[in-house]
């Protein structure tokens, strides 16, 4: 029974997330952004999760309702989603801590050894365009999803409608550098939550956003409430820019083009949705030297909490249950 059970869970958790990727596809685009994670490979540690969280049902848990052990599988299955967060950082954390830091103005097409890591505050052509599409803060990148209220059930949950990416081309170091637009390896810590209840007017900001959108919900037909959060760099603030410098069309300015691919699983810009080896430059919201201690804080302490969630959920999911394993 124990096997039967087993299989039989993963069989509807597969089921589960094939629905997902297909009636949410917006959630399952903007993970494959944050990291960078392949089909196959995404698949791969779903699997392995799976396989992992499930073992006290393997080993003789209850399944019915008032099994307690979920809740040390919740445990780990957040923890799988943290460490997953963590492994793929770990690459992008070397190719940054590894790179030359050099000023802006001090970058030619033939610094160091082809991989740089420069930052500065961005100057782009056009301001009021260089701003979060929701909450209109000052920003060189931004990753928004749109979010509906909806019931399901007995309980209220936020839906994803719609996501995607808005980034404009800047430079740093007084024009000396040029950075393109593009959907980037993007790392930061600045969110912003805007909300707005079914029968409150539309700021004319978002208003406009969601107009020209088809799968955003018509302003002006909105039956609950929405809301956006979105992930930005700031425009107004230093950004590190991790890649190689190649003689930009002007004489005198660089662009910062491609970073190292991402060895360890692939991950890097697009590799989601292409084949192809086309890298792009890495962004981290800070100076060099905070650039570096965010990602090393985002792979030392998302990982060491991912492991030790997967652990001690483990062991508590095996605590609650009558499970044991054959020693």
């Amino acid at each position: 029974m124990g096997v039967v059970a087993y299989v039989g869970f993963i069989v509807v958790s597969v089921v589960v997330a094939v629905g997902v990727k297909r009636f949410d596809p917006a959630i399952v685009e903007q993970l494959s952004r944050r990291t960078g994670l392949t089909g196959s490979r995404g698949w791969t540690i779903f699997l392995v999760a799976l396989a992992w969280t499930f073992l006290p049902v393997l080993a003789g848990a209850s399944v019915d309702d008032e099994s307690l052990w979920v809740v040390g599988a919740a445990m780990g299955g957040v923890g799988f989603y943290l460490g997953t967060i963590a492994l793929t950082s770990m690459d992008e954390y070397r190719i940054v801590s590894r790179a030359a830091a050099v000023p802006p103005a001090d970058l030619s097409a033939h610094t160091g050894d082809g991989v740089v890591a420069t930052s500065g505050v961005p100057t782009v052509a056009d301001p009021a365009a260089a701003v979060t599409p929701i909450s209109g803060e000052p920003a060189v990148h931004t990753d928004w999803i749109a979010q509906q209220r909806t019931r399901v059930g007995f309980r209220e949950v936020w839906s994803n409608v719609a996501t995607g990416v808005e980034s404009v081309p800047f430079t740093l170091g007084d024009g000396s550098v040029v950075v393109d637009s593009g959907r980037h390896r993007v790392f930061s810590n600045a969110e912003r939550y805007t909300t707005v209840g079914r029968d409150e007017p539309l700021p004319d900001a978002v208003a406009e956003f969601m107009q020209p959108t088809p799968d955003l919900p018509d302003p002006e037909a909105r039956d609950s409430k929405t809301r956006f959060i979105e992930e930005y760099i700031p425009g107004d603030e230093p950004v590190t820019v991790v890649g190689e410098p190649v003689q930009s069309e002007r004489p005198g300015q660089v662009r910062i083009e491609d970073a190292p691919p991402d060895p360890l699983f692939g991950t890097h810009t697009d590799h989601s949705r292409s084949d192809g080896d086309d890298t792009e430059p890495i962004f981290v919201r800070g100076t060099v030297d905070e650039a570096r201690r965010l990602l090393k804080k985002r792979l030392l302490f998302g990982g060491g909490v991912g492991l030790a969630l997967i652990v001690c959920g483990q062991m508590l999911a095996f605590w609650l249950s009558p499970a044991s394993l054959p020693l």
